[in-house]
């Protein structure tokens, strides 16, 4: 999970400074690898390396929106909806901290994938640093497959 200070004015004046949470559990990055032809590690190595620079903004558009919610008062709950069942992200995109922190990820690729680390599951990406940051073939449909890639398997 990403903890993300940002520092912004409202649409009243008010200058604000405000905690905003970011994170992929195992069951959406399953969702993923699943809605990306090729798997989501895959689609990660395309934005990264793409020449086209809306693709890149729009896939990682995609990924801040997936991930962002609200801890739980007793943290134990990573919420992506309210109690309406509208998703959170959708009033996060429409405030001025939304176009803060776009505008300071997207400075460049290297950023970008930093996000991405940070707001992966842990045991995913310690297992993926563990076998020189390499993912488990795309192959695996369920998300308990989600592992370090290991080549003598």
């Amino acid at each position: 999970m990403l903890k993300k200070t940002i520092k912004y004015e409202d649409y009243l004046g008010n200058v604000r400074t405000e905690d905003f949470y970011f994170n992929l559990s195992k069951m959406e990055l399953a969702d993923m690898q699943m809605a990306v032809e090729g798997g989501f590690n895959v689609f990660l190595e395309k934005m990264v390396n793409a020449d086209n620079k809306k693709e890149v903004y729009n896939a990682f558009i995609e990924i801040v929106l997936a991930a962002y919610g609200e801890v739980s008062d007793d943290g134990r709950y990573f919420l992506k909806k309210d109690k309406d069942g509208n998703k959170l992200s959708d009033k996060f995109r429409q405030s001025p901290a939304y176009e803060i922190l776009m505008d300071e990820i997207t400075e460049n690729t290297a950023t970008i994938a930093d996000f991405c680390k940070a707001v992966m599951p842990k045991a995913i990406l310690d297992a993926a640093n563990a076998n020189d940051g390499k993912f488990a073939p795309q192959d695996h449909k369920k998300p308990e497959n989600l592992r370090a890639y290991d080549p003598n398997k």
